[in-house]
Order: C-alpha cells, then structure tokens, then sequence
C-alpha cells in the first residue's frame, strides 16, 4: 500500500511541474483574421520573466501593447531580432481614469507572423496575474483582450533540487522498517 501511496504522490508531483510550463492564450478576432497572444512566466531571483508569443493571423499587427503596473522597474526588454526588427519601450499613459503603463514592441523590419513567434520578452518584480494587451494595426483599428494569470514556470536549478529531494525521499522510505500490523 505505502508503495502505491509514494507511486501516486510522484505521478502528482511530476503532473505539477510538467502543467507548469503551460501557457495561456487569448485570441482577438478582427475582420481580417485573428491575433493570437500567450505567455510564460519564469522566477528568476527576484525579478518574474514575462515571455510572449504572438501569432498574427491577419498580416496586419503593427504593435502590441502589454498593461504592466505602473511606476514598477521593468528591465529586460527584448523581442525576436532584437532592436533592428522590434523597438522596444516602456509607455505611461494618463486616462480619465489614472496612469496606465505599457510594455510596447513595435514593428521595425522585422514582423509579427501568422507562425506563433516568442521572444516578447521583460522583467518585473511584479508577479503573474491577469495580464492585458492591446494590438494596434497598421490601418488604425485596435483591438483588446486579456491573458489570464500567466503560470510560474520554476527555474531549472529548481526542478533539479525537487528531483534530488524526491530521490532521496524514496531512499529514505525505503529503509524505514516496515510498520506491523498490531
């Protein structure tokens, strides 16, 4: 029985580490065609690494805009191709209804594909949660949606340390003395 116990505690521990590395997406529908955004964050130190993914359906995306909160360092910011295909910028916008910041990547030379590109890439010291985005293309028309709580993906220093610890948890169980029966 104990053996069938550490046999499902171990399938539930891989099963959390491999669901881990799941991204969620949300996709805008427009006249075009669809833009598709996910995203995967990872822990590093203290700082959370925000890695987007965009699929650009209707040929058309010129710019993606993250929410991010505002006043918070962001640091980090790069996009696939670097500097030459994407700029990349932090942008503060007063509303009626407060300051909004936003991560921006902007088409340069390179272009955001119908093919999911990652790479979309900054720091925060803030962690995931709802994260919304606005898309900008190149007619003028935008649209908005949300990606919703954006999962922590361990670093991989980490997952070595649980993987020492669940061997050395299975050799510790193994030399216990087996309990009797009374």
């Amino acid at each position: 029985m104990s053996a069938l116990r550490t046999a499902c505690g171990l399938s539930a521990l891989a099963f959390c580490f491999m669901s881990s590395g799941i991204a969620r997406a949300e996709t805008i529908n427009v006249p075009d065609g669809t833009v598709t955004v996910s995203d995967v964050v990872t822990a590093v130190g203290p700082l959370f690494q925000y890695d987007y993914t965009v699929a650009d359906g209707t040929g058309e995306l010129a710019v993606l805009d993250i929410g991010v909160t505002p006043g918070v360092d962001i640091s980090g910011l790069t996009a696939p191709g670097g500097a030459f295909d994407f700029t990349t910028t932090v942008d503060t916008v007063n509303t009626p209804g407060g300051e909004e910041e936003f991560v921006s990547f902007i088409e340069n030379n390179g272009i955001f594909s119908s093919t999911p590109q990652s790479g979309f890439i900054f720091d925060s010291s803030v962690g995931p949660g709802a994260s919304s985005f606005d898309v900008t293309f190149f007619d003028g028309t935008s649209g908005s949606g949300s990606v919703q709580g954006p999962i922590v993906t361990p670093e991989p220093s980490s997952l070595a340390l649980c993987a020492f610890l669940g061997g050395v948890l299975l050799f510790w169980r193994e030399r216990l003395p087996a309990s009797r029966p009374r």
